[in-house]
């Protein structure tokens, strides 16, 4: 699943120390998606094991590139997981990143995905080939929103959304938003600095 040669590099901010995803780290990963608060904008119910093996696979193995500093980290408060966070690759499109995250409910309202967000930011716009980040939410997704709108990223696009669950999720009747961030708008901006 995972490329044992990986060379990012590990990360640190304010309050967290991020390091790159490895295949030990599978069980975190899938008792984070177990949570169904976690998963609710995302599968509206927790994921199955074998989901988030098939998640991890497709993110660790067409949407990094540890070469150019693209991919997954986790992310450690005080030595304790509070989840991870992504500048990865959008294959075939090399100029754009995209950013994301997923945190454990108990940690989320305390500006960590925020934190953690601005740190893939920098660490994506550090591959002088990428030219725009980019991140998507349910636009229900009120928490995410505001997130993406701190890191100095505009709303570009809104789309419907179709899911493969027989049951949709609440709030899908609305779509998906995506935001993005240009090279040029994040030099000019204070994003690279906590509020």
């Amino acid at each position: 699943m995972i490329a044992e040669d990986s060379t990012l590099p590990g990360l640190s901010t304010e309050r967290l120390e991020l390091r790159p995803v490895e295949e030990a780290d599978l069980g975190l990963l899938i008792e984070l998606n177990a949570d169904p608060a976690v998963m609710a904008y995302i599968r509206g119910r927790a994921a199955t094991a074998d989901e988030t093996r098939a998640e991890w696979s497709q993110r660790l193995t067409h949407q990094s590139d540890p070469s150019r500093g693209l991919g997954y980290w986790l992310g450690f408060e005080a030595g304790d997981f509070v989840g991870w966070w992504s500048a990865s690759w959008f294959a075939p499109l090399h100029d754009l990143s995209g950013i994301g995250y997923r945190l454990r409910a108990g940690s989320s309202g305390r500006g960590l995905a925020t934190e953690g967000a601005r740190a893939m930011i920098g660490q994506a716009f550090a591959d002088a080939g990428i030219d725009r980040v980019f991140a998507s939410t349910m636009a229900v997704n009120a928490g995410s929103r505001r997130v993406l709108e701190k890191l100095s990223m505009t709303h570009t696009s809104t789309w419907m959304y179709e899911s493969e669950d027989p049951i949709p999720i609440p709030g899908t009747e609305h779509g998906e938003v995506g935001y993005e961030l240009s090279r040029a708008e994040w030099s000019g901006t204070d994003v690279r600095q906590p509020p």
